[in-house]
């Protein structure tokens, strides 16, 4: 078996997101992707509650057996790491290096030194990078391109959490950037405004 491991603040998760992870889950032929809401990430800020964003990633991908929603981050607390993620979910599923890959734009790869543990993370899953605009076309400089995948190929959709909630702030629509329950999740919860 060999799963994907797609982490982030997902505030909110929209449409780029599902169709990255359906993209890689199809091209490495894996089994599942699992998306995994951050708790509290180190690099970013969140605008809503963890639960609040983990609902809405089970909403979005309600209809597509080959997505889940692990909690793990959130019931840990505390500062998301991407290595514990990884390490809890490599012994929660049973699997090796080669069948786990950890899913990530190109504009965190260009921050990857910064994280925590980074050189273990490489030696703990595969990472796959997918590009996350057009700035982001050459990694060649990033010291880890030699130990990554990089689907240069992936489509390449210019939406953003941000611009989401500055349509939402600004009482724009939202429709076609979020899935259907995740806009409802939106009003219904008066997020973002």
């Amino acid at each position: 078996m060999k799963i994907g491991l797609y982490g982030g603040t997902f505030d909110p998760i929209h449409n780029a997101h599902l169709l990255i992870a359906q993209y890689i889950k199809d091209e490495l032929g894996l089994e599942k992707v699992v998306f995994i809401p951050a708790s509290v990430p180190p690099h970013k800020k969140t605008f809503s509650a963890s639960n609040l964003r983990y609902k809405m990633v089970e909403a979005a991908i309600a209809d597509n057996p080959d997505f889940e929603c692990s909690p793990i981050e959130i019931e840990r607390k505390g500062k998301s790491f991407s290595y514990d993620t990884i390490c809890g979910l490599k012994e929660f599923y049973q699997l090796g290096k080669e069948q786990i890959f950890w899913i990530i734009g190109s504009d965190n790869l260009a921050e990857f030194h910064t994280w925590h543990k980074p050189d273990e993370i490489i030696k703990a899953c595969n990472i796959v990078v997918f590009p996350r605009n057009k700035k982001c076309g050459d990694l060649k400089n990033t010291a880890v391109f030699e130990q990554i995948l990089y689907l240069r190929a992936a489509p390449l959709l210019e939406i953003s959490s941000s611009e989401i909630r500055n349509r939402v702030k600004d009482g724009l629509p939202i429709k076609y950037y979020v899935p259907d329950l995740v806009n409802e999740i939106i009003f219904e919860q008066k997020l973002y405004r």
